[in-house]
């Protein structure tokens, strides 16, 4: 186990990103981004404005949380009916990205190294860091999948490159 900080360091973010980016836009309904998060199979979308910059995400805990905020009706029921309530807290078509998105943004360069990627992730308290070249979104790096390719490999008595 003691070689997967070596492996980290050697691997850039740019070998571990996502290409392919699961994003709504700002204004998006969170029905919208519920059906992006399970088309692409992602726990967290970003959420991108009219000229490109990522100004969010919207993580499944955040909807949870915003869900559950209401004690009228529970979280699961909220989440999948739409009974023409009248506040925020009744009708899920009323709420947009941008009213449950997490607006702490770190991007991270295509060049940077794993093993920093582990660390930003704790300093900043995030589940996903855009990653950008020249300013331009190019991917998404996920907490997860740092895991999975420099501990799992280990965890299990694989070698790195199962």
């Amino acid at each position: 186990m003691g070689s997967a900080p070596l492996l980290g360091a050697m691997l850039l973010i740019s070998e571990l990103m996502r290409h392919e980016v699961a994003a709504v836009s700002p204004d998006a309904p969170v029905r919208r981004v519920v059906e992006v998060m399970v088309d692409t199979g992602v726990e967290e979308v970003l959420v991108v404005d009219g000229r490109g910059r990522v100004v969010g995400s919207v993580g499944d805990d955040q909807l949870v949380a915003v869900l559950h905020a209401s004690r009228s009706r529970s979280w699961w029921g909220r989440l999948r009916a739409d009974d023409g309530g009248t506040g925020p807290e009744q009708r899920l078509s009323s709420l947009a990205a941008a009213d449950v998105m997490l607006r702490r943004v770190f991007p991270v360069d295509s060049a940077t190294s794993a093993t920093a990627a582990v660390r930003l992730f704790d300093e900043y308290g995030v589940n996903v860091m855009p990653v950008v070249d020249h300013g331009a979104l190019v991917g998404v790096v996920f907490r997860g999948d740092l895991i999975r390719r420099l501990l799992l490999p280990y965890a299990f008595g694989r070698s790195a490159r199962s």
